[in-house]
């Protein structure tokens, strides 16, 4: 619950501007119960950080690696890190204040959605004049709905609504963005905390 709580005063507050007042009041626990678990505020931060890993989206690409088009892998990326913070809220918080700051983010974050994005585009099945442009429209599109979530469980067809109409825009017709938010999710990764 601290842990949690810790995650989403790093979204609101940021980091450096976090106390141990503020995780207490987020959590609604007491001070002796934050001090049973931790006795400083770095502790609680290192906590957040090791429940993320170096590397937070490095089981969500081993899932869709072997995926070959650049189009595929950008619905199936999103729709895995989506579903990831639906079940592991800590992760979830943590990846929607890391991706604010782009200072912060480390190289596995700040990839994401390029490597897709220029498959995709060399592939002729997404569209982008503008690549750094195209990269804030997926990385804004996939922030939102991982926020949406956990702040509100959002329905399956309100998260593919979002996913379609970012798809739309990156130059998916309509058959092909209903069929790509259509398949299954890999069963080899995945969503699931490590």
């Amino acid at each position: 619950k601290l842990v949690a709580a810790a995650a989403r005063v790093i979204v609101h507050r940021g980091e450096a501007k976090a106390t141990i007042d503020d995780f207490i009041q987020e959590a609604e626990v007491s001070r002796g119960t934050f001090y049973n678990h931790f006795s400083t505020r770095e502790e609680i931060i290192d906590a957040l950080w090791t429940s993320v890993g170096r590397d937070p989206f490095r089981q969500i690409a081993a899932a869709c690696e072997k995926i070959e088009s650049g189009a595929e892998q950008l619905a199936m990326f999103s729709r895995l890190v989506i579903e990831r913070a639906r079940k592991d809220e800590v992760w979830g918080w943590l990846i929607y204040a890391m991706s604010n700051d782009p200072s912060g983010v480390n190289q596995d974050l700040r990839a994401f959605p390029t490597p897709e994005l220029e498959l995709g585009v060399r592939q002729g099945r997404l569209e982008a004049t503008n690549l750094e442009a195209a990269r804030d429209v997926a990385v804004g599109v996939v922030r939102n709905l991982i926020r949406e979530n956990l702040n509100e469980r959002r329905a399956e067809a309100y998260n593919s609504a979002v996913l379609t109409m970012m798809l739309l825009a990156l130059g998916v017709d309509r058959a092909e963005a209903d069929r790509l938010l259509g398949l299954p999710l890999p069963t080899t990764c995945s969503a699931e905390p490590s």
